[in-house]
C-alpha cells in the first residue's frame, strides 16, 4: 500500500530507514550513508531546537555542498524551519538584501574561508553565524528524538520548505516561497517520470542557491538514489569536472544549456567519459535545435536527452519532454516545452486576459509556490487565486513566457518583460540598471541582452555620464553589489541614452548600437 506523506521530514525519515546502507552523498575521497545521513540531521535538528529556533523561523545557509549542510536543511524539514541557501562568493551587499528580506535568525556555512564573510554578514543582520563542524553536532537522547518526531507531526503540507530567490524587476530579489506540499508533489512526479530508483546517482552540478540544484536534492534523496556533489571550482574545468562525473559513475545529469554546449565545444563531453549516464536533462533556458543535435548525435544511443522545463515559484520543473530524431527534421528555434506534471494545468491568456493559442502562459496546479516571501505587493501581482468553474480555488502562477501551443505541444515565444534567462539564471535587467545607476557619476542606465548567434548571449550595459569613467573601474564596484553573472560583459558610455516616445530610455534603439 502506497503510503502518502504530509511533510518532507516524516518522507526523508521513512526513505532513510528504507535506505539506511545505500550511499546518500559520495564525494572523491568518502561515502556516506543514509544511515549516516539521518544520524546528523537528528543531531543538527537538536542543534536547531537548543538555538530556540521554531517552526516558521528562517536560516541562511552559506552553502558549499558539505555533507552537514546538505543534512541541516534536512534537519530544517523535520521542524518546519524555513531555509535559504546563500551563494557564499556573492556580494555582502546581495546577501545582507537577501538575509533581510527573509528575516533570517541564524546563518550556517560549511567551508572555513568563508568564515569572515558570513560572520560579517550576521553582524549586519544583528544575528549569529555559525561554521558547521561534526565537532559542535550534539549527542541526541531518546527524548531528543521523542521530541522531534512530535514536532515533525505538527509540520503541515502548507508550511515553507525553503525560499530560493531571484532577480527582480525593482532592483531588490524575490524570494520564493515553496512548501512542502509543492515538493511533495514534485518528488512523486520525479521519481516516476525518470524512472529513479536507488542505483541511480545524481551529478549535483548546479549549485545550491540556483533553481536546478532542486531537482538534485530532492528527487535524489528522496527516492535512495545517490548524490555527487559538484564543487564549484570543477565547474570551471570542462575536463576535469567530465572526468569527476564519470569516475563517480553518476547516471543521471542535469545542467543549464549552455554548460553543456560549453562542454561539447571544449569536446570533453563524450560518451567513453560518461559511460553511466542514462539521462541528461536540460532546462533553465532554451538549448538550440542546432547546437542540440550534436549533444543528441553523441548520445541518444547510451541516455535519453530530455528538455525540462519550469519556473522556481512552480517547484524546479513542471514539464519534461524526450528528444527524438523528429525534433531535427529542422534545426530552427527550439524544441517543446513536453507535458505537464501530473495534476497540472495551465492556460494562455492573450494582453486582454482571454483564452488564445498565443500568450503568457499560467501555470495551475499543486506545484504552485505560495507567493513571494514577505512580498505581499509582488505576490498580488503573480500568483492568484481562480473563482472559475473550471479552475475554481486552485492557486494559478502567471509566468510571464509567451507561448504557442500546436498540435498539443508548448513552444517558447518570449517574454512579456525585460526578464531574461543567461547562463541558466534567471535575471531582470532592472536589477542590473540599478546597481549600474548607483554608481558615481552614472546619471541614467540600461541593460540589453545581445545573441551573439543561437547559442551564445552576452549583457551589454549602457550608462549617460558625462565624467570621464572608466569601464574596468564600473565593473569592480558593480562586483560589489551584483553576483559574477549579472555584471555585463561590457559597458557604453554615452553623454545621454535615447528615449521613446514615452519618455523612457529607448532598448530598441540602443540594441542597433551594438
Amino acid at each position: 500500500m502506497t503510503k502518502y506523506y504530509y511533510n518532507l521530514g516524516s518522507c526523508f525519515s521513512d526513505t532513510a530507514k528504507r535506505h539506511g546502507a545505500d550511499i546518500a552523498l559520495r564525494y572523491a575521497d568518502s561515502q556516506h550513508s543514509y544511515a549516516d545521513l539521518l544520524i546528523w540531521v537528528e543531531k543538527l535538528a537538536s542543534l536547531l531546537l537548543a538555538g530556540k529556533l521554531e517552526r516558521g523561523d528562517v536560516i541562511a545557509i552559506g552553502n558549499s555542498k558539505g555533507p552537514l549542510t546538505y543534512a541541516l536543511m534536512l534537519a530544517a524539514l523535520r521542524l518546519g524551519v524555513v531555509y535559504v541557501n546563500l551563494d557564499v562568493a556573492s556580494p555582502l551587499s546581495r546577501n545582507l538584501r537577501i538575509a533581510k528580506l527573509s528575516g533570517a535568525k541564524h546563518i550556517f556555512h560549511d567551508d572555513p574561508e568563508y568564515s569572515k564573510a558570513m560572520a560579517e554578514l550576521a553582524s549586519n543582520c544583528d544575528c549569529s553565524a555559525s561554521l558547521l563542524d561534526f565537532d559542535i553536532l550534539p549527542k541526541v537522547t531518546s527524548a531528543d528524538r521523542e521530541l522531534q518526531q512530535n514536532l515533525m507531526q505538527k509540520v503541515d503540507g502548507a508550511t515553507i520548505a525553503y525560499v530560493m530567490f531571484t532577480s527582480g524587476s525593482t532592483g531588490e530579489p524575490k524570494g520564493v516561497a515553496v512548501t512542502h506540499q509543492n515538493v511533495l508533489h514534485f518528488i512523486s512526479w520525479g521519481v516516476e517520470r525518470f524512472q529513479i530508483d536507488n542505483q541511480d546517482n545524481f551529478a549535483n552540478i548546479s549549485p545550491m542557491y540556483f533553481d536546478n540544484s532542486v531537482f538534485d536534492f530532492y528527487v535524489g534523496l528522496f527516492s535512495g538514489a545517490s548524490l555527487t556533489p559538484v564543487s564549484r571550482e570543477l565547474l570551471t574545468s570542462p575536463y576535469d569536472l567530465v572526468t569527476h562525473v564519470g569516475n563517480m559513475g553518476c547516471t543521471i545529469w542535469f545542467s543549464v544549456p549552455s554548460m553543456l554546449i560549453y562542454l561539447m565545444a571544449m569536446k570533453a563531453m563524450t560518451p567513453t567519459a560518461l559511460p553511466g549516464l542514462r539521462r541528461i536533462i536540460f532546462g533553465g533556458e532554451g538549448y538550440p535545435k542546432a547546437e542540440l543535435k550534436k549533444l543528441f548525435d553523441l548520445f541518444h544511443e547510451q541516455a535519453v536527452l530530455v528538455n525540462v522545463y519550469g519556473p522556481t515559484e512552480c517547484t524546479c520543473i513542471c514539464s519534461a519532454y524526450d528528444i527524438s530524431n523528429r525534433d531535427f527534421k529542422d534545426l530552427d528555434g527550439l524544441p517543446p516545452l513536453g507535458e505537464l506534471n501530473q495534476n497540472f494545468d495551465y492556460c494562455i491568456l492573450d494582453d486582454e486576459d482571454e483564452d488564445a493559442d498565443v500568450g503568457e502562459l499560467c501555470l495551475i496546479g499543486p506545484n504552485v509556490a505560495a507567493g513571494y516571501f514577505n512580498d505581499p505587493e509582488r505576490t498580488a501581482a503573480s500568483f492568484h487565486t481562480l473563482s472559475s468553474s473550471r479552475f475554481f480555488m486552485k492557486h494559478m502562477y502567471r509566468t510571464g513566457d509567451i507561448v504557442r501551443e500546436s498540435e498539443g505541444m508548448l513552444y517558447f515565444s518570449g517574454r512579456k518583460d525585460n526578464q531574461i534567462k543567461h547562463m541558466g539564471y534567471r535575471i531582470e535587467l532592472e536589477e542590473i540598471e540599478h546597481a549600474l545607476a548607483k554608481l558615481p557619476g552614472v546619471h541614467q542606465s540600461a541593460v540589453v541582452y545581445h545573441r551573439a548567434n543561437v547559442a551564445y548571449g552576452k549583457l551589454i550595459g549602457f550608462i549617460a555620464s558625462s565624467d570621464e569613467v572608466d569601464e574596468k573601474d564600473l565593473k569592480a564596484k558593480l562586483g560589489s553589489l551584483l553576483p559574477e553573472y549579472m555584471i555585463p560583459s561590457t559597458i557604453i558610455v554615452k553623454s545621454e541614452l535615447p528615449k521613446n516616445a514615452n519618455g523612457k530610455v529607448d532598448r530598441q534603439t540602443l540594441a542597433k548600437l551594438i
